[in-house]
């Protein structure tokens, strides 16, 4: 037993060493080169901030199907470019410089917090496993490349989902802190709210009360850091936000698949809300695991969303391989002839 143990104790620290490696190799390659990347666009929006220009204010005319690199996000990313810059770190070289370690340290507590999970339910090589893909696989190596904040985002909504039946408020705040760097996880939202488990002496007026609880507190960083630019310029600031709903197809390659010729853009939107609203529906109605119907959620979004990129597939992931963590040994074996 005692050997076991430290042959996976090894193993784990071969994992994080080659992660830091892997983090240090892309590193070598030049900040310079990703000038052309997303991480460059938040950096320059944040300058725009530190000089006293509303960033979601030049979408006010603009085309809503054609990008042209508007901000997207929550304001929580341009704050901390605006932060640092006050800091005396100006320069987008030196940007990505204090953003490489953050970035890092992010992935690292993703395989650590995935590793827990596979752990506390007596599958400790199978969490090692599933750390390795995590870590090292191709989906991750890209979000490394690129220096995305996509582990950034994916961190605080996996330790909301940890979280969720433990620390309900915790859990909320947490998932409210992803919302903040990137909102992809709001279409979580309903099977979080699904997930939660009433207390024992609750009745349905609580267990309601729970659930807006739960709701506000998810939705209240967002809506305190976003107030500013609320107030500034509104229709901008929404139109920006809601850019993702109306923007063209796009994608990275035929890796990532084509668009629905059948329904176009639009008729593919609708069919993606429906289908995950279907996925919500079976949740309730099946007591499926909160786990498992987000993975699903996010598998219809990767296959009907009109714009899918690369980065993408590390949310799918991420919560699948915790979502396996959850299978019994009865549910995988083979069926009997």
């Amino acid at each position: 037993m005692k050997s076991q143990r430290a042959a996976l104790l090894s193993l784990g620290i071969a994992l994080v060493v080659a992660t830091i490696l892997v983090h240090h190799l892309w590193g070598l390659r030049g900040n310079e080169r990703l000038s052309t990347k997303d991480i460059f666009y938040v950096w320059e929006e944040g300058k725009r901030l530190v000089a006293g220009i509303n960033p979601y204010a030049r979408i006010i005319g603009e085309s809503l199907r054609d990008n042209n690199k508007y901000p997207t996000y929550l304001p929580l990313s341009y704050f901390f470019v605006a932060i640092l810059d006050r800091l005396g770190i100006k320069e987008f070289i030196d940007f990505v410089s204090v953003w490489r370690p953050i970035n890092l340290a992010c992935h690292l507590g993703i395989g650590v917090l995935t590793f827990s999970v596979y752990n506390r339910r007596g599958k400790p090589l199978s969490g090692l496993i599933a750390c390795s893909i995590l870590l090292l696989g191709r989906w991750s190596a890209y979000i490394v490349n690129v220096q995305h904040s996509e582990f950034a985002a994916i961190l605080p909504i996996l330790l909301a989902g940890h979280q969720l039946n433990r620390r309900p408020k915790l859990s909320a705040l947490l998932f409210g802190l992803s919302l903040c760097v990137k909102h992809v996880g709001i279409i979580l939202l309903p099977s979080f709210l699904l997930g939660l488990k009433p207390e024992r002496s609750s009745n349905r007026p609580s267990k309601r009360r729970n659930l807006w609880v739960y709701t506000g507190l998810a939705l209240a960083l967002p809506l305190v850091i976003s107030i500013p630019f609320l107030i500034n310029q509104p229709s901008g600031f929404l139109l920006n936000i809601f850019f993702s709903t109306t923007r063209g197809f796009g994608d990275h390659g035929s890796a990532t698949g084509t668009r629905m010729i059948l329904t176009g853009v639009d008729g593919t939107r609708i069919v993606m809300i429906a289908l995950i609203a279907m996925n919500w529906f079976a949740q309730a109605k099946g007591n499926i695991n909160f786990w498992f119907a987000s993975t699903i959620t996010l598998l219809i979004f990767l296959q009907f969303n009109a714009v899918i990129f690369a980065q993408y597939y590390i949310w799918l992931i991420s919560f699948l391989l915790i979502s396996f963590a959850f299978l019994s040994p009865r549910s995988i074996k083979q069926p009997t002839s």
